[in-house]
């Protein structure tokens, strides 16, 4: 589940403004490179809980089975934020989240 945001002074009168070409080839990134937008970033955030009654029937658990939800935000180099996708709900019982943290020696 979720709901994606873009600026319509970004989309006004292109494909992207149109919902009848999603899922996007190549995502969100692909989307904005289409309208000359370079995304630098990224960045997400967590919380968890237990589902709505509306979580719950769209994804098809029952009340007791914990749902992930996050917030995706894709940023230029000059931290202008051009898509907000929130919230992004999944089931929390089988979702796996990875992340790679580099450090520098």
């Amino acid at each position: 589940m979720s709901t994606s945001y873009v600026r319509w002074s970004d989309v006004e009168d292109t494909p992207a403004a149109d919902p009848i070409h999603e899922p996007w080839p190549g995502g969100t990134v692909a989307q904005m490179a289409t309208l000359g937008i370079r995304v630098a970033m990224i960045k997400e955030s967590f919380t968890c809980g237990m589902p709505t009654e509306h979580e719950a029937k769209t994804l098809k658990i029952g009340s007791g089975v914990p749902v992930l939800r996050y917030t995706r935000r894709h940023i230029t180099q000059d931290g202008r934020v051009v898509e907000v996708a929130s919230p992004i709900v999944r089931r929390g019982d089988t979702t796996v989240v990875e992340f790679d943290i580099p450090l520098s020696g």
